[in-house]
């Protein structure tokens, strides 16, 4: 018999089942489906009288997962309902709203190149892009050049960053309604904060480094919280065209990202080249690694192409509405990133140049946006006391 299928009362056992033979999930299309994403309850992470074994036990788990796919999904990360329900409802109500009143007064929650948050309308934002941003034009011919441009995302989004201005980010602004979405989403960030720290001190002991390496790198972090609304296709009068997806395919830019679904949709290139499920469990988070922390561990740990699927139509013709809300965990701007110590030796040395954390997440996300930004603002950031 599967070890997923014996009966045990331990987390971490139940845990170590689910990573050994995948998880259920909810496919993308509906029914259920066997997922190579492993589902790990994290409590002993996130609570403080847990044991250092306790710990080291969910550590493991948690590197397996990030050198084999990326991803995994959580169970037992202590936030509570009533957290996520209160910016997940405001959010909503956010995105009900008309268009002039998402981007506000004189368009100042607009996305700009003064200021890389705020809201961006549907088809705004191309992830794939961002793939392309990783290539100098040495690496691709100008013959390979696309000479069309790519079809926005379907979907829009409304983003914040951090409240704390040692991390030289510009100060948050929020939509004047509804008039508790600042409240609620304040206390969303400052919950994924501690568990992007939780989750850190997890990512230190799987790589054999002191529990605390990571936090004077995240201590100033410039972290993101963006919310997506992939809406009803139907209701908008749209028709995909080939190829175009509610989120296409990419990687995620920074350390980790804690991502928050309302339902089925997401998919992961797997190591055999074949898009996967990811399970769908409604009060666990998805947790998957950034192009940074995979650069960081020098390859030992990976970050992994994912997308967001247009579901099929449901009967009455009307296709399905999908919010998530994803933290982005981010270092300090001016934080080094060099080859982690535990990843690299004599037979395996580093593989990439040192960088900082700024210089690396702010070409990335220039990359993904269709012109809306310029160089101007990231040069201002990295070149701030």
């Amino acid at each position: 018999e599967h070890a997923s299928r014996k009966r045990t009362s331990s987390p971490v056992m139940r845990t170590l089942s689910a990573m050994l033979v995948g998880a259920v999930a909810v496919g993308a299309l509906g029914g259920e489906v066997e997922s190579i994403i492993p589902i790990i309850d994290i409590s002993a992470l996130v609570t403080s009288d847990s044991s250092t074994e306790a710990k080291r036990e969910v550590a493991s788990m948690i590197g397996r997962a990030c050198e084999d796919v990326g991803f995994f999904v959580i169970q037992g990360h202590g936030i509570s309902s009533e957290t996520i329900e209160g910016a997940w409802g405001q959010t909503m109500a956010f995105f009900d709203q008309d268009t002039a009143v998402k981007l506000g007064e004189n368009s100042y929650l607009l996305m700009t190149d003064e200021y890389p948050y705020g809201y961006s309308p549907f088809g705004g934002e191309v992830l794939s892009k961002g793939e392309e941003g990783e290539k100098s034009k040495n690496e691709v011919p100008e013959k390979e050049a696309p000479t069309t441009p790519k079809l926005g995302d379907m979907k829009e989004m409304f983003a914040v960053g951090p409240w704390n201005e040692a991390a030289g980010m510009p100060a948050v602004r929020y939509p004047a309604t509804p008039v508790r979405m600042q409240a609620a989403w304040q206390s969303y960030y400052e919950s994924m904060e501690t568990l992007a720290g939780g989750l850190m001190e997890g990512f230190a002991l799987a790589l054999d480094l002191p529990i605390k390496w990571f936090e004077p790198k995240f201590n100033k972090h410039a972290s993101a919280l963006r919310s997506l609304n992939y809406p009803d296709l139907t209701h908008l009068g749209v028709v995909p065209e080939p190829g175009q997806m509610r989120a296409s395919a990419h990687t995620d830019y920074g350390v980790l990202t804690i991502l928050k679904s309302g339902g089925p949709g997401l998919q992961v290139k797997g190591r055999d080249q074949e898009w996967h499920d990811v399970p769908y469990l409604k009060d666990a988070f998805v947790i998957n690694l950034g192009d940074l922390m995979s650069r960081w561990t020098n390859d030992k740990w990976v970050s992994t192409p994912h997308r967001v699927v247009n579901p099929p139509l449901e009967t009455d013709g009307v296709s399905r509405r999908r919010q998530s809300m994803a933290f982005f965990a981010n270092l300090n701007m001016d934080a080094e990133v060099k080859a982690i110590p535990t990843c690299v030796d004599d037979t395996n040395p580093a593989k990439y140049p040192d960088t900082s954390a700024g210089e690396h997440l702010m070409a990335k996300h220039l990359a993904s946006t269709q012109g809306i930004l310029d160089d101007s603002w990231m040069e201002k950031v990295l070149k701030s006391p």
